[in-house]
């Protein structure tokens, strides 16, 4: 049974045929201007509907190829000659130290190098959280993105009678789960530093490279995929049959990929985005820029600071409250289930809602509620009756956020005021599910569960959860356009076996190589030039140390975790 949500599923149908047939000629033969209810809406060529290699193709192939040579260039000299250099006085000179910065033998070393991971102060749940929310996210796109493409969607649909399709369609949560792990480590590191040197911390200069340090720290990897993805990504599947469905969310690159530049494209032109999935960077930065609103009050008196953020907990559900009632919208962003018939204005729930910090800064709030709270309280007993108390509760409540609009998605509507609280509460309560389990793990009553979210192969794959959030969705895209006979869906399991682990599994082989050159070596440059005074009032990135007498590598510590996304 196909559950009655009123979907309307966008049917393609595709026929190859001579180059010769233009766009006008097969639209004079397919649309009907006498039928009533004409079924065709739309005539497209895939040849059309991506442009001629431009100049900015190959300005972007130039960049990034400069950058990618200097890396390997680098990585080769650092292998062979930095044993000979080690004791020179070149090598301790600032070019050379600029040149090994790009260096990707030491950069990806570092990236797999654990070795830290285990001291004490360490959040080490962190990575774990990190990269199940990565796989999280690309499961939620890849699923959107394959159930747009298959020739059979209607099967898709008897997935919603499953309630394990919840775990897909609250995919949003992973999302949130971003937000808390942000708001958690800026407290975290920066009360951190506060304790070592309160007037260091908190001076002009230190506030200046707080805002500075973070824009250059995450937009050479970001920015460098905006351009790839307006200008190279278009022309690596031009030839897939599936160009038309790809090409959506491309459309308007050409016209708005430089006000990505400014991580105000979630609420200037949100409609007509250029990275859709980079929304996330521009809500996160700006919640980011207010976050000393809630730093300052808690350096100060801590209950000012709890006042503060209660203010912003309670403005911000009431948002949530109001634009669902006000425009009658669902409890989330539904892909099926049932609607309300008085729902209007839903154009603009991504701007509105989904996307606009206003309504997502709950997380982040409580997420620096809890770093705060780690960072001051070094010990903490907890009696075990409590701790196995808590640990139910809010494995039920997780559970319970995602399985509870399961009565939606089959077709049987939800009344206002459950979709108004919902929407209000369901973040808060998300964020403070995420709190417990890292408070408890972090004081050490986590039992196996902290053992195995301990566990040091999350390290490198949490750490390179940002950039595989920017990498993942072109690796989709380009799976996809290799294949050229119609795709159909199976079962979910044959879905997570033939599609989502091999595309987690690309997603994060390329993603080491993008933080590589365009993460981690910018980062160290930055470090190199700027770190003379960050390093003294917010030590947040990976130290520069003589980990061995032969060579300069990049030491990953508890610091490296800042890495956002």
């Amino acid at each position: 049974k196909v559950p009655d949500s009123g979907v309307v599923v966008g049917w393609t149908f595709g026929l190859c045929l001579p180059a010769s047939c233009s766009s006008a000629e097969l639209e004079s033969v397919f649309v009907s201007d006498t039928a009533k209810h004409n079924p065709v809406c739309q005539i497209q060529r895939t040849n059309d509907s991506i442009d001629d290699v431009d100049v900015g193709f190959y300005v972007t192939i130039s960049i990034m190829g400069v950058i990618v040579a200097l890396c390997i260039l680098s990585g080769f000299a650092d292998f062979f000659f930095s044993d000979y250099l080690h004791d020179k006085p070149a090598s301790r000179g600032f070019i050379w130290r600029l040149f090994m910065s790009f260096s990707l033998y030491s950069n990806i070393a570092s990236i797999f190098d654990t070795s830290g991971s285990k001291k004490e102060g360490q959040i080490a749940p962190i990575h774990c959280i990190r990269f199940f929310s990565m796989c999280w996210v690309v499961l939620g796109h890849l699923f959107g993105s394959f159930s747009g493409l298959v020739a059979n969607p209607v099967d898709v649909l008897y997935l919603a009678n499953d309630i394990t399709t919840e775990f897909i369609l609250n995919a949003f949560f992973s999302v949130d789960s971003f937000f808390f792990v942000g708001g958690l480590l800026l407290t975290f590191l920066w009360f951190k530093s506060y304790q070592r040197s309160p007037k260091q911390t908190n001076s002009a200069g230190a506030w200046a490279m707080f805002y500075v340090h973070r824009i250059l720290r995450l937009s050479p990897p970001y920015f460098m995929m905006v351009i790839f993805w307006t200008f190279v990504l278009p022309q690596l599947i031009r030839n897939s049959p599936f160009n038309m469905n790809l090409m959506t969310q491309m459309d308007f690159c050409k016209e708005t990929w430089g006000l990505e530049f400014t991580y105000l494209h979630n609420i200037i032109d949100s409609q007509r985005q250029c990275l859709g999935y980079s929304w996330y960077l521009a809500t996160d930065m700006q919640i980011f820029f207010f976050s000393p609103l809630i730093i300052l009050p808690l350096a100060f008196k801590p209950v000012l600071g709890f006042i503060v953020s209660f203010v912003l907990l309670v403005l911000s559900s009431a948002a949530n409250i109001f634009l669902v009632y006000h425009y009658h919208w669902p409890a989330t962003l539904q892909i099926i289930g049932a609607t309300d018939p008085d729902q209007t204005n839903f154009d603009n729930y991504m701007s509105y809602m989904y996307m606009s910090p206003i309504t997502r800064c709950q997380v982040y709030v409580i997420g620096m509620l809890a770093g705060w709270f780690l960072q001051t309280k070094k010990r903490m007993r907890i009696n075990p009756i409590i701790n196995i108390a808590l640990w139910i509760i809010s494995l039920a409540l997780m559970f319970t956020l995602i399985l509870g609009l399961h009565s939606q998605t089959t077709g049987e509507p939800l009344p206002i005021f459950w979709r108004a609280m919902y929407s209000a509460f369901s973040k808060p309560a998300w964020a403070l599910v995420l709190s417990w389990i890292v408070i408890s793990c972090y004081y050490g009553y986590g039992g196996p569960i902290n053992s195995f979210m301990s566990w040091h192969i999350w390290v490198p794959l949490g750490r390179l959860s940002y950039c595989g959030y920017l990498v993942h969705f072109p690796m989709i895209y380009l799976v996809f356009s290799t294949v050229h006979d119609e795709i159909y869906f199976s079962s979910f399991i044959d879905f997570v076996i033939t599609r989502l682990i091999p595309i987690i599994a690309l997603t994060y082989f390329f993603s080491i190589f993008w933080s590589a050159c365009f993460e981690i070596s910018f980062g160290r440059m930055e470090m190199l030039l700027l770190g003379g005074n960050r390093m003294k009032v917010m030590p947040i990135e990976p130290i520069l140390s003589e980990r061995k007498p032969s060579r300069i590598v990049v030491e990953p510590s508890e610091e490296m975790i800042d890495v956002k996304i």
